[in-house]
């Protein structure tokens, strides 16, 4: 497929605050107010909005585990395994899953984590770790 005015760039999901903490880039329903991470390519998934009625809405990194499952076989080198997964409910609305920092890996639902940015070579740009970690970047 050749690039043309209509193909869509991949969204920027990311930002980082003054303090190197890292800030979602979501969107916000005009018509609802749902927020969605990440941006709906479509359109409003609650209340079927256009797509031109969505704006871009920051969210914070910060939330509470909902689930957790550690990954022993992946069909990818990286990350190595075994690696922990969370579903993350996010204190501004959105559930999303993420990889949880190393020192993490133990973490159970219900309790407070916080996202790191972490370097461009490690291949996952944003972990989550234990809000306690996170100040320390815990990876």
């Amino acid at each position: 497929m050749s690039v043309t005015e209509e193909t869509p760039l991949p969204p920027v999901l990311m930002r980082l605050d003054e303090d190197g903490s890292p800030i979602l880039i979501g969107q916000r329903c005009q018509a609802c107010e749902r927020v969605a991470f990440p941006p709906d390519p479509y359109g409003c998934e609650a209340c079927g909005a256009h797509l031109d009625r969505l704006d871009p809405y920051e969210l914070g990194a910060v939330g509470r585990v909902h689930a957790v499952a550690v990954v022993h076989r992946h069909h990818r080198e990286f990350p190595a395994t075994p690696f922990t997964v969370a579903t993350i409910v996010l204190d501004d609305g959105p559930t999303l899953k993420a990889v949880l920092t190393d020192d993490s890996a133990d973490i159970g639902v219900a309790e407070r984590v916080r996202g790191v940015a972490t370097s461009e070579d490690s291949g996952i740009p944003l972990r989550f770790a234990r809000a306690g970690l996170a100040a320390r970047g815990g990876q």
